[in-house]
């Protein structure tokens, strides 16, 4: 998985020059450039190393390199240090700060991203820390006035977390931090797919160990055969439970997707939870369910017998209409938006006539891929039979949805794509349907949708929403 490397540094040329080293490397870069607003940052993202400025207004970097090196949880990232000061006593400083490197800024080649990669390989931050950086100020921050404890708040909290696609470790850790701020569990247990034949456990503990025997007979209770086991501890171990029978609150809930089991959710406290926390267990289970098939759809290609595995990839019918059924129904429960559009290239028939099939399926390839990936995390994309492109855009509101598909069809149009040689035109229609709870199945929904791409075809626009 890629490392996380946070730069912090007033100039943007200087971000610009380590970015271009960072290039062809498995790093994502982040950068900040308010030293001020560098401790937040850590806190959100949890980098892997951190690149410092020495020279910055208001706040040098030797005083920040203190703070973090301070800091109870952020103490243990590792920090170079660079600057265009590379004189003796410059590094003793960086040194004497708490930095763990140092690099001379007018020195920036291939050196100093070997450097970079060798003090992350030398000083790996632990999943621990990443748990206790993204989760402290959640946690510590806790609050049982009773409105905090409302459904609107826990859907928003977990429509936030960005990374259902990517890092399953700092997923796992975002979806732990998100439930303990609405339910005060002792021990939680989260599994899903992270490849095709990889399963992940993750245990998250409060303020408890759990004794061998515990440990090995939650293990067996998971559905999921072989995973591999993670455990992120929060907080110093005050207690250890010898026995399962010791917590009084147990939630045990299984993902699965045309009955095979994908993943799972178990909860567990040792003392009775507040009437609140008890109402939105199920909420808690059907939004982690939902993060937990979206991962395992979008990801890993559920239903795809290529052992290649395209995030982007295009949808089978079936596997696009199991996706959009389930869909259909979560964000029913949730009266979370949905939108739903078919994409017609209604210019197909013309330049087939005028060249030959394979010109045309050539050209509705190239358009595949680019459709694929311009798609959005959440979203899904099925090509029909015919010239119809059908796009499925999970979270989008109406003004979300236009503005995805507007943005698509310029691109799609614009001449420097190079779809069509001999400077011919791609003309296109979409129509796009919002949910509504009055359709009572998504079979219903899509036959909706026909109707509304009938009225883009006789519209002047190439764009039409309801």
């Amino acid at each position: 998985m890629a490392k996380k490397v946070l730069i912090i540094d007033d100039s943007l040329e200087d971000v610009n020059a380590v970015a271009s080293i960072f290039k062809n490397s498995n790093i994502e870069l982040l950068d900040c450039s308010n030293p001020f607003s560098a401790i937040d940052m850590i806190y959100k993202e949890a980098p892997d190393l951190i690149v410092l400025d020495i020279l910055m207004p208001e706040l040098g970097g030797y005083e920040l390199c203190r703070m973090i090196k301070s800091d109870e949880f952020a103490k243990d990232i590792p920090v170079v240090m660079y600057s265009k000061l590379d004189k003796n006593i410059d590094k003793f400083w960086a040194f004497r700060s708490g930095a763990n490197g140092f690099v001379n800024k007018g020195e920036l080649t291939s050196e100093f991203l070997k450097t970079i990669t060798n003090t992350m390989e030398n000083i790996p931050v632990s999943l621990e820390t990443k748990g206790k950086l993204l989760n402290s100020k959640q946690r510590s921050s806790f609050d049982d006035n009773i409105k905090n404890f409302s459904k609107e708040n826990l859907v928003r909290d977990f429509n936030s977390i960005k990374e259902v696609y990517t890092d399953a470790d700092i997923l796992a850790i975002r979806i732990f931090g998100t439930i303990y701020r609405y339910f005060k569990y002792d021990c939680a247990m989260i599994a899903f797919k992270d490849k095709e034949e990889e399963n992940i456990l993750y245990f998250d503990t409060e303020n408890l160990s759990l004794s061998r025997d515990v440990f090995n007979e939650i293990e067996k209770k998971i559905p999921i055969k072989n995973p591999i086991t993670k455990v992120i501890l929060q907080k110093e171990n005050k207690f250890t439970v010898s026995d399962l029978s010791q917590f009084c609150v147990k939630y045990e809930y299984d993902v699965s997707v045309d009955s095979n089991i994908v993943g799972c959710l178990y909860l567990y406290a040792k003392d009775n939870l507040n009437s609140m926390e008890l109402k939105l267990v199920g909420t808690i289970k059907d939004l982690v369910e939902h993060i937990i098939r979206l991962r395992y759809f979008k990801v890993y290609g559920a239903g795809n017998s290529s052992k290649e595995k395209n995030p982007k990839k295009l949808y089978t019918q079936l596997d696009f209409d199991r996706i959009l059924s389930y869909e259909c129904g979560w964000h029913k429960r949730n009266n979370a938006p949905l939108c739903l559009a078919f994409i017609e290239l209604d210019s197909l028939d013309g330049l087939e006539s005028k060249y030959d099939n394979y010109y045309v399926d050539l050209l509705l390839a190239k358009i595949s891929n680019f459709l694929s990936g311009c798609l959005s995390d959440g979203d899904f994309i099925y090509r029909n039979e015919d010239n119809i492109f059908t796009i499925l855009m999970t979270n989008s509101d109406k003004n979300l949805a236009f503005s995805k598909l507007q943005e698509l069809t310029m691109k799609i149009k614009d001449p420097n794509q190079a779809f069509i040689e001999n400077d011919e035109q791609i003309r296109l229609k979409i129509g796009a349907l919002m949910l509504d709870d009055k359709y009572k199945n998504h079979y219903e929904y899509i036959d909706s949708l026909y109707d509304v791409l009938d009225l883009a075809r006789h519209s002047k626009n190439d764009i039409v929403i309801k």
